[in-house]
């Protein structure tokens, strides 16, 4: 796997490490902890090895009498801990990782020796206090059958973590940002191997073993093996490397040589208690991973994030102070429209997913900074912008908690890779207008037999609408096939993309800003974009999932049954009747050729089909492609821009148009006067 994530994390700045702290200094600090916390003198000197500047920390302790720590309360009592830095290849990760407890093999299972790897030795037993302590004291023994017991089972817990719960890309990246705690830990043999002292990861075993991944320090030679001469090379030797210009993994190694680290050097039990030292370490770092705060979920961490984005784009000028008040909904509408910015929440939602998605690198750094800053293993995904946008978008919104959630996983799916990836920028024109472009740019696709992008103007109004359909809960997601008798399983974005592709699509969203702004039911609407009634003539019809996804299906796909009986909806069910009876055939030639015979090859292949129900289905197939091409020419002859009465000024014959004319012009303000009218109306 790659170890460097400077894809989406900018790397932490390194710098010169200092030099390996002398004999004496470390003895000093040694006899500072001997002193003031009783601590063995093997046990003062794993603390004095590690620290990376045992001066400072000898005087951050103070007087012996009196010494100056960080109080830490837990169940049964309070431990004692120093805060500072260690050098990473001075401590150890937990080799008895808890991570690792549910897949141990106990000797009751499995004898020693006779399984497999995993049960080479027996599972490390946890760590005691020392024989003959008051267990107050901040030391622990581990019991081990050998030193290559050790090797075992740190292998096995690094093997463990880095498949579950990699942190290198991180740490390659940042470093090591949240202290680990350490415990002055002795390893005993039964073998006969001398005690080993080192300080041994109670929490961040995780990080450790992820750090000595990168630096590629073999674990379990760092209790046994101690060359102060090979580990001053090696900083001098990274020193250098940084004057002259540093390689990338020699970057890396600056960036995680040192750890910040909560060392315990005591503990002090509640008067009468009898809690051990062991039990107060153990309990610690229960209150993290057994009984841990309840994440914040989604939601949540979604705002969280959105809001640091905002002020970091503040933060470098990339919006004003108003802007960002706007946009983090921390304003009223009135005074938004104070300062220049639309009350439409449409408008607005546009405006944040156009930001969330831009392409510009400054805004990009800007968002790559902000998310960073709060979570290192995020990696900074189109679906992570969109639910960014999402989480602001939605602050517009008055609904209650669940609602609002509802309408956050469904915003999550409806804006499409191509309103991602396509270049557009919202505009403050209000929803005729933004329309009447979008006709425009679809009409002329479709003169122009195109099937590629109408339009930056479509873009936006799908963009627009996908918040009022949405949170009027007339757009939903996909919901699975439990309890829903929807076949069809497009994402909101999908189907939106389709409506903005076709005429009646675009009246139908510009339909839908303008009733989700009066605070109405959406009506549906036709190709003229006049607003259609239910069975009976009389009702107004509304619109719903159902009927979004059966009036605009996918590409070449027919549309739900109309139930009127109108020379149109006659016209629209035989097209629909054409297009299955198509999708029917295209079902019963794929079956043909599947048809296998003894020999296993298609029967089609080998027999043949009689040659008069060929020809006969050729000439029919040849007729019916003549009448296809035909059609679809008089289609797009009728609805492009030569033909397009509601974009001609009026008086004006259709031969004095030019190919491109009206959209943005003259016919747009005829159409956008015509449905204001129709709005006004309504």
């Amino acid at each position: 796997m790659s170890t460097h994530i400077s894809d989406h994390v900018l790397p932490r700045p390194v710098e010169v490490l200092p030099e390996y702290a002398n004999a004496n200094a470390r003895q000093g600090l040694a006899k500072k902890l001997i002193d003031a916390y009783r601590l063995s003198d093997a046990a003062a000197q794993s603390i004095a090895t590690a620290v990376v500047d045992p001066s400072e920390t000898r005087k951050a302790i103070g007087e012996p009498t009196d010494p100056q720590h960080e109080n830490i309360a837990v169940p049964g009592g309070t431990l004692m801990g120093i805060r500072t830095h260690v050098w990473a290849r001075k401590v150890v990760p937990d080799p008895r990782n808890p991570r690792l407890l549910p897949s141990r093999r106990h000797p009751f299972a499995v004898a020693p020796g006779t399984g497999g790897d995993d049960a080479k030795f027996r599972p490390i037993g946890d760590p005691a206090s020392p024989e003959g302590s008051d267990g107050k004291t901040a030391e622990m023994v581990v019991q081990l059958d050998s030193r290559e017991h050790f090797a075992w089972a740190s292998q096995l817990a690094a093997n463990f973590v880095l498949a579950e719960n990699d942190w290198r890309a991180s740490i390659a990246s940042q470093g090591v940002m949240e202290a680990v705690w350490l415990v002055p830990t002795t390893y005993e043999h039964y073998d006969g191997t001398d005690p080993s002292t080192v300080l041994t990861a109670a929490e961040g075993s995780s990080r450790i073993t992820s750090t000595h991944k990168l630096l590629e320090v073999r674990t379990s030679d760092v209790p046994y093996e101690d060359s102060d001469s090979q580990f001053r090379a090696r900083l001098r030797k990274l020193n250098d490397a940084y004057r002259r210009g540093a390689s990338a993994d020699e970057m890396v190694a600056l960036r995680c040589e040192r750890v910040p680290a909560l060392i315990l050097v005591g503990f002090e039990p509640h008067p009468g208690g009898t809690t051990t030292f062991p039990s107060a370490v153990k309990s610690m770092v229960a209150l993290r991973h057994v009984d841990p705060p309840k994440p914040w979920g989604d939601g949540p961490e979604n705002e969280s994030l959105a809001d640091e984005v905002l002020a970091e784009l503040y933060r470098r000028d990339l919006i004003s102070k108003a802007q960002w008040q706007y946009l983090a909904g921390a304003c009223t509408r009135e005074e938004a429209e104070k300062a220049h910015l639309s009350p439409d929440p449409a408008v607005r939602a546009a405006q944040i997913v156009r930001l969330f998605t831009s392409g510009s690198e400054s805004i990009r750094e800007a968002v790559q900074v902000a998310v960073t800053s709060q979570s290192t293993r995020k990696r900074i995904t189109k679906s992570l912008r969109i639910d960014l946008a999402a989480a602001l978008i939605l602050r517009a919104s008055a609904e209650d908690r669940s609602r609002v959630e509802q309408i956050r996983r469904y915003l999550r799916h409806s804006y499409s890779a191509t309103v991602q990836d396509e270049a557009w920028e919202p505009t403050d024109r209000d929803a005729s207008r933004l329309a009447a472009a979008a006709h425009g740019e679809v009409l002329a696709a479709i003169e122009q037999g195109s099937v590629d992008e109408p339009g930056p103007a479509s873009l936006e109004l799908a963009v627009r609408g996908a918040y009022a359909l949405v949170a009027s809960g007339s757009l939903y997601s996909d919901r699975g096939t439990l309890n829903n008798q929807q076949p069809d399983r497009r994402t909101p974005g999908q189907v939106l993309d389709g409506m903005r592709r076709s005429p009646q699509g675009v009246m139908q969203l510009r339909q839908a800003l303008v009733d989700f702004r009066a605070g109405v039911r959406i009506r549906a609407v036709d190709e003229a974009g006049e607003v259609k009634l239910g069975e009976g003539g009389t009702a107004e019809l509304y619109v719903n999932d159902t009927y979004l996804r059966g009036e605009f299906p996918p590409a070449g796909k027919a549309r739900a049954h109309r139930i009127g009986d109108t020379p149109m909806d006659r016209y629209e069910n035989a097209v629909s009747a054409l297009v299955s009876a198509i999708g029917a055939l295209t079902e019963a030639y794929g079956e043909l050729q599947g048809v296998l015979g003894e020999d296993g090859q298609p029967m089609v292949e080998t027999r043949g089909v009689d040659p008069q129900v060929c020809q006969n289905a050729r000439e029919q197939l040849a007729r019916l492609e003549e009448d296809l091409i035909v059609w679809g020419s008089t289609f797009r002859r009728k609805l492009g821009l030569r033909a397009s009465p509601a974009l001609r000024p009026s008086g004006q014959p259709e031969e004095e148009l030019e190919d491109d004319a009206g959209v943005d012009d003259v016919g747009a303000d005829v159409l956008v006067s015509e449905w204001d009218q129709d709005a006004q109306k309504s």
